[in-house]
């Protein structure tokens, strides 16, 4: 039986402070939990139910059985899918050869959904890093790692104070998703390069926009009355357009 001790550190990484204070995030569902098992990342614990097809390469040590009804208590899951892992936060990718690499910065995005979304479609693009303001909401986030459908396994995430990181990436190309920039559909891009995607509602703050080199933007249509395009959306625009440019 799941103690009183183990439901409370898992409730506990539902929560930003609860993370950081233990290093650990929480992983859930077999296709999820599969895709953690074969990665890199460190599976601390497995709390799964008996009819949980463990992968074969499962460390069974690490595994312990739980009632459906303990599995509930301690899933941020509306139905609970049979397996939830606890596992080790990696520390941020080393920065070494960001020149010459294709970057997405995220400036403080909030929403869970739009993160994992974002990290899953730059996998799909083939983007090299995604990096995030130190406040952004945190890749480790139950919602962002769902989101993702493991992609926050496989890519390489930082974290950074997003100013601090761009006075050092100079003589790299700073592309902007702003209202004024030039139509993307018409822009000559370049292979490496940081681009820059703002908050939701905010768009990309006055700080960071001064660092912006090329600023670009998503015209809408004609007539079309429309505020703007969702944060997810309109980045994985942006990456087609520089996939298009320079496949890899």
């Amino acid at each position: 039986m799941i103690s009183k001790a183990q439901v409370k550190q898992i409730v506990s990484l539902r929560q930003p402070q609860g993370r950081k204070e233990h290093g650990l995030y929480v992983v859930e569902g077999v296709k999820l939990a599969e895709e953690v098992i074969h990665s890199s990342h460190e599976v601390v614990s497995i709390f799964a139910t008996k009819d949980w097809d463990a992968p074969a390469t499962t460390d069974t040590s690490k595994v312990q059985l739980v009632e459906d009804w303990e599995l509930v208590k301690i899933s941020n899951l509306t139905t609970p899918n049979k397996v939830l892992c606890v596992v080790r936060i990696p520390p941020g990718k080393s920065l070494d050869g960001i020149d010459n690499e294709l970057v997405v910065l995220l400036d403080r995005i909030s929403d869970p959904g739009n993160m994992g979304t974002i990290i899953r479609t730059a996998e799909w693009f083939g983007i090299d890093r995604v990096v995030a303001s130190d406040d952004s909401v945190d890749f480790w986030n139950p919602k962002v790692v769902q989101a993702s459908m493991g992609s926050v396994f496989r890519m390489k995430l930082n974290s950074v104070s997003i100013i601090d990181f761009l006075g050092l990436a100079t003589g790299i190309p700073v592309y902007g998703t702003l209202f004024n920039g030039e139509d993307l559909g018409g822009k000559p891009l370049t292979g490496n390069g940081i681009i820059v995607i703002g908050n939701e509602s905010h768009g990309i703050s006055k700080e960071v926009q001064a660092f912006i080199t090329c600023k670009i933007t998503i015209p809408a249509a004609g007539g079309s009355a429309s505020e703007s395009l969702n944060a997810s959306i309109a980045t994985a625009v942006v990456f087609y357009e520089f996939r298009k440019q320079f496949p890899k």
